[in-house]
């Protein structure tokens, strides 16, 4: 399957280098296939779709699919929930093989996480699409804003909450990074959403 051009930025090989310090129980490689099947998901979704792929870009976010051409808003929609789609089906295999439950639950966590319904998420690009083919793409980027802004919020008092009570600081890693992308959005008014309009779909 053709992918175009694969671009590896140093962010990307930073992140890898620092996860894999940090990995103590082999599941660095399992979540990179997971993050892989991800992908190959959104790809099988955007070819189906007839969507041409120039190139795929690595960044320490997750990854970027460059399009030769814009994809509908219906057509983009489908391929952003292609790939939680994917890790949904490999978490339902492989809960029920034997020492299949760590890679099973991987699959699970990145798909309902790439569901939520923010910014750049496959949740959000999906909800985007949806409420611009419903009621115009207005209304959807004032919805996606306000969602932005709550979700954001809640992952932020959870997080800070589960740091201070357990002493667990994932969510509020996952809650400096949403924040992030909503401020790089909103403050610097970066386009929200427009894959289908500038050529290109980012994935997380």
């Amino acid at each position: 399957m053709k992918l175009g051009r694969v671009e590896v930025t140093v962010g990307f090989l930073m992140m890898l280098a620092w996860l894999n310090y940090l990995d103590r129980s082999f599941l660095i490689p399992m979540a990179l296939t997971a993050c892989g099947l991800h992908e190959m998901g959104h790809v099988i979704a955007i070819r189906r779709l007839g969507g041409d792929i120039k190139g795929i870009r690595l960044t320490a976010v997750g990854a970027e699919l460059v399009l030769a051409r814009p994809l509908g808003y219906w057509q983009e929609g489908l391929s952003a929930l292609a790939g939680p789609g994917t890790n949904l089906l490999f978490a339902l295999v492989c809960c029920h093989v034997q020492k299949g439950l760590n890679f099973a639950g991987l699959n699970l966590v990145l798909a309902l996480f790439n569901l939520l319904p923010v910014g750049r998420l496959d949740g959000g690009r999906a909800l985007y699409c949806t409420l611009t083919l419903l009621a115009g793409p207005d209304l959807a980027d004032r919805a996606g804003r306000w969602l932005d802004c709550l979700c954001t919020a809640g992952a932020l008092a959870a997080g800070l909450c589960l740091a201070l009570f357990r002493g667990n600081i994932t969510l509020l890693l996952v809650a400096f990074w949403l924040t992030a992308v909503f401020l790089r959005q909103n403050i610097y008014q970066f386009p929200r959403n427009k894959a289908c309009q500038r050529g290109r779909k980012k994935v997380q």
